[in-house]
């Protein structure tokens, strides 16, 4: 009777012992369970005009865009031409390379592996209130990602830096100073009612760029409107 019992707790014994050495082969040595990767989600796919239509209809929002999606936004908001915004805009369908991930995360990492990374457009929506009236500024930068992790070519000016404020017509300066992450801005300026807005240019070098506005008629004042320094969060 006393073998039956030793014999019943040694496999007793065995088997508690073998269960967690199981688990842990499925679950990995820290006890993680190891799912798949879904690599495709973690890649850039383009969003039909429909979807586009439905998020620009928020007042905040950020969305990735290829180029084409990229030229044609701006040309809808501006009223330049395809051709003219792509002289100014050329494609680069030229894979970038990762130098050094520490030197663009913000102290967020320190691999310095290199690899082939996809660069595609990113538009970006702020609203600002003047009075009653809501106006969107619309900012499209140049951004790169490797998987789910994203930056912004902090050297390459925005594709546009420009109020869609509808009705009202936007004369001053829209000022964005690109980081890895995301860009600070300044805007600062008036609007007014019926009139028309024409871009004179935008200037700058190395990560900040101003973009000027003017109007035809400055007789029907609408509202002023000074931003003070402001954050945008583009990338994760």
């Amino acid at each position: 009777m006393k073998k039956v019992s030793f014999v019943f707790l040694l496999a007793i014994l065995i088997v508690s012992v073998l269960t967690p050495i199981k688990q842990a082969n499925a679950q990995g040595n820290d006890g993680r369970i190891f799912v798949p990767l879904k690599i495709s989600s973690k890649k850039f796919v383009p969003l039909a005009d429909e979807e586009l239509e439905e998020i620009r209809k928020n007042d905040e929002y950020t969305v990735e865009l290829t180029y084409d999606q990229a030229v044609e936004r701006t040309s809808e908001i501006t009223g330049d031409s395809i051709k003219d915004i792509k002289k100014e805009n050329p494609n680069s369908t030229k894979d970038v390379k990762k130098v050094g991930i520490g030197a663009r995360t913000l102290g967020q990492a320190t691999a310095t592996a290199t690899a082939t990374a996809t660069c595609t457009w990113t538009e970006t929506s702020t609203t600002h209130t003047v009075k009653s009236h809501n106006a969107k500024l619309i900012v499209i930068v140049r951004a790169c990602r490797d998987g789910s992790f994203g930056w912004i070519e902090k050297s390459k000016k925005p594709m546009l830096q420009e109020f869609k404020a509808s009705s009202k017509s936007f004369k001053g300066t829209v000022k964005v100073d690109l980081e890895s992450s995301g860009y600070f801005y300044v805007a600062n300026g008036n609007f007014y009612n019926n009139t028309s807005v024409s871009h004179s240019g935008t200037t700058g070098s190395n990560t900040v760029f101003t973009a000027t506005y003017t109007v035809t008629s400055t007789s029907d004042h609408y509202g002023a409107l000074y931003t003070g320094v402001k954050w945008k969060q583009v990338t994760n």
